[in-house]
């Protein structure tokens, strides 16, 4: 499944991974931030080990969750959906407004009858560090998006972003690199820190 090559969905391991995977997304759903203890063992389990501390706004889709590993300080926003059959990968320090998409899977484009044989395949989706995408963004699969990249509201990722890139659309286009001579901690009070989340007595 996770090869690229093509496949049919189904078989009793996939649908133990598969069950198993929307028993934990629909308890964390079900808490909400009711639990945060709760929430955390079972964020851990429904997703890849080699995951860091993150933090998933409920409700959330996972599909399988093995293949989804998410670094340390990404915040996720409500309505996630991530359809990994294929590696995803969230960089450190991410942040993903409402409503994101990450979709692995494909399925033929040309041959109708391949496709309603239930054949399907995907190409995983690597997203870097520090890098925001705005509400609603869909990012479809074999697409890289490089370190602090911004994909702007409603945008739908086709093809890889290079760092430090600025992209907004259908489909996504780089319309800007990010300037560091037009930083906005320059329209920030006096005295106050840049790493102000840093510097709250949580």
């Amino acid at each position: 499944m996770s090869s690229g090559q093509w496949y049919i969905p189904g078989s009793a391991e996939l649908r133990r991974i598969a069950g198993r995977a929307a028993e934990l997304g629909h308890e964390y759903n079900q808490i909400g931030p009711t639990d945060p203890e709760r929430s955390g063992v079972i964020l851990r389990e429904w997703i890849n080990p080699d995951s860091g501390h993150c933090v998933i706004k409920a409700p959330a889709i996972i599909e399988y969750g093995l293949n989804t590993t998410i670094g340390e300080g990404v915040f996720i926003n409500f309505g996630l959906t991530i359809l990994d059959i294929c590696p995803v990968t969230i960089g450190a320090r991410s942040m993903l407004g409402p409503n994101c998409q990450l979709l692995t899977a494909g399925h033929p484009v040309n041959d109708v009858e391949m496709r309603r044989g239930g054949w399907e395949n995907g190409a995983p989706i690597t997203i870097g560090e520090d890098v925001w995408f705005g509400g609603g963004v869909i990012v479809v699969g074999g697409v890289t998006i490089g370190d602090r990249a911004v994909i702007g509201a409603g945008a739908v990722v086709t093809r890889d972003i290079p760092a430090d890139a600025i992209a907004v659309g259908n489909p996504a286009r780089v319309i800007r690199m990010r300037d560091d001579a037009h930083q906005e901690r320059t329209e920030l009070p006096e005295g106050v820190p840049v790493d102000a989340w840093g510097a709250l007595p949580w």
